[in-house]
């Protein structure tokens, strides 16, 4: 990627970078964009310049008296290695003026336009120049003042914006992302700041200070208002109408929902949906999984994949460096069992203390382990004392859910078969987040890789197996949400029914959107976002930002 700067820069992506370097990394180099109400605003606010529009072609506007207006102009100049594309053009005669349009408000009193935009028009002047036009000045349209303010092309903002083109390449060229903004005003209404991660990085690196007096600022919502969207009725129908999606049964509508709402759309067994509805999910960035009438995930369609191949390739070198494939690995597996021992302490009933300790003392080991082996070993050595003392959070009478221990493919028991429902579409969303953070998801550091498996899916989720997956087992059953009649009883094994399944479901999607203080950040989030913030944090960690990767854990 470092070695292969393109010879044209981007107008846009330079104004990021005088804004802020990091940002300019991120959307340029990495090709990591998002939006937000501010981008939206700022693009319907763009309008009626992105179109565009003017009578006369520019070659011919030079021999012209009158002034001509016209949106939307490409320019381009390999000398300058710049390319752009105005806003708005003023022509007269040979003089061009290039007009910006922006959301905000005008600066009051003797106050500059802001330096990025002050660069941005310079860098479309300099264009126009090398295109044969007189241009020695810009205008700024501030919409929510309705003013425009001029911008001159003196001596010290045609060197500044060369300068700054120039170190843009060598920030390109040399393959290492900026340092976040200390305690910026920035950040907070940052489309990025979700993937940046600025104050969470600067917490977390051992070599920049910290987020600021104030501590971590959590500059993302708790929980995102776009949630999955499931459809399981057999025979039900998808389809795209507007900005909806429409879920059909029997040829009526049954579910209307936004597709602004939607975070993902999960298909079970014999369900349709139309070719332009996926069209549109893919075009959002929204997944369509694909499962088996048992809920076995079979396969997911999705938009182009992740441009930021920087974070693979610093995925495979960790993986295939023994060293820091462990330094991951042990984490993963302490915060795992740090977590089961903090479910059992909660939820509980009678466990002797003994046990408790031994799983403290397993998590501790598991963070000093240096061999793969033993690290393995003693996972599978807290899994069964968990899973030993499961059936003490249970509060069910009887035999119902009677649970001996943990068994699968096919599950055995109603217990089992809930636990593998549920393991199962976690592992889904660590899937569907590991891709949308640009990882490559079968490529993990405590599974190793092998057919058919997503094994960096499975890194991600085990430190909320018990947090998420096994709550939600245990809330489902002891608040008699499913019940006996809600499973299948055959000599191959025992799974769910359609109501058991949605039950099921309903409890998973409550614990997802429950919110959890993090520890080491010191805000709360539901568990959907500290997911993907975990990823993003492991990412960190593989880009050399973060000297370790730290597993989520809660009291």
């Amino acid at each position: 990627m470092a070695d292969h700067v393109p010879e044209l820069v981007p107008v846009g992506m330079l104004t990021r970078y005088v804004y802020c370097r990091r940002l300019g990394y991120i959307e340029w180099v990495q090709n990591e964009f998002q939006y937000n109400a501010d981008v939206v605003e700022g693009e319907y606010r763009h309008r009626n310049v992105d179109v565009p529009k003017g009578s006369k072609k520019l070659a011919d506007s030079k021999d012209l008296g009158e002034t001509i207006h016209t949106n939307s102009v490409l320019l381009s100049d390999a000398g300058l290695g710049l390319v752009a594309k105005t806003d708005m053009l003023q022509l007269r005669g040979n003089v061009a003026v290039p007009v910006e349009y922006k959301k905000g408000k005008a600066p009051e009193g003797d106050r500059r336009v802001q330096e990025n935009y002050a660069v941005q028009l310079c860098a479309q002047g300099l264009l126009l120049r090398a295109s044969g036009y007189e241009c020695d000045r810009g205008l700024v349209y501030y919409a929510a003042s309705k003013k425009r303010v001029e911008v001159a092309f003196d001596e010290e903002l045609v060197g500044s914006t060369m300068s700054y083109l120039r170190e843009m390449r060598q920030m390109a060229s040399g393959g290492r992302i900026p340092a976040p903004l200390i305690d910026s005003p920035k950040c907070p209404r940052c489309s990025l700041v979700e993937i940046c991660l600025p104050d969470e990085v600067n917490a977390m690196s051992g070599d920049r200070a910290g987020a600021g007096a104030d501590g971590v600022r959590r500059m993302y919502p708790m929980r995102s208002d776009a949630v999955p969207l499931y459809v399981d009725e057999q025979g039900a129908y998808v389809a795209k109408y507007g900005d909806c999606l429409h879920v059909k049964i029997d040829g009526k509508v049954a579910k209307r929902v936004r597709l602004i709402d939607v975070s993902e759309v999960t298909l079970r067994g014999n369900v349709q949906i139309s070719t332009q509805a996926v069209r549109q999910l893919c075009e959002r960035g929204i997944p369509v999984c694909y499962t088996s009438y048992a809920g076995r995930f079979v396969g997911m369609t999705s938009g182009a994949m992740s441009k930021n191949v920087d974070l693979r390739m610093a995925q495979f070198r960790a993986h295939e460096n023994p060293a820091a494939r462990m330094s991951v690995a042990r984490q993963i597996v302490f915060g795992k069992v740090k977590n089961c021992a903090t479910m059992l302490r909660r939820n509980g009933r009678g466990v002797p203390e003994e046990v408790l300790s031994r799983l403290e003392s397993m998590a501790g080991q598991a963070r000093g382990m240096r061999g793969y082996e033993a690290l393995l070993g003693v996972e599978g050595l807290a899994a069964r004392t968990y899973f030993g003392e499961f059936s003490s959070m249970l509060r069910s009478e009887g035999v119902d859910f009677d649970f001996r221990g943990r068994n699968r493919r096919p599950p055995m028991d109603p217990v089992n078969a809930v636990l593998s429902y549920l393991y199962g579409m976690l592992a889904r969303q660590a899937e569907i987040t590991a891709a949308r953070v640009g990882f490559d998801p079968y490529l993990g550091f405590l599974h190793m890789p092998k057919y058919g498996k997503p094994s960096l899916a499975l890194d991600l989720m085990e430190e909320f197996r018990p947090l998420v997956a096994d709550s939600a087992c245990v809330t489902a059953i002891n608040n008699g949400e499913i019940g006996v009649s809600d499973f299948v009883r055959t000599r191959f094994g025992v799974s769910l029914k359609g109501e058991g399944r949605r039950a099921v479901i309903l409890a998973y999607e409550r614990r997802m959107d429950s919110s959890v203080r993090h520890p080491a950040l010191g805000y709360s989030a539901s568990y959907r976002r500290i997911l993907e913030t975990q990823a993003r944090l492991l990412a960190r960690h593989l880009a050399g930002e973060i000297p370790s990767y730290r597993a989520f854990r809660t009291r």
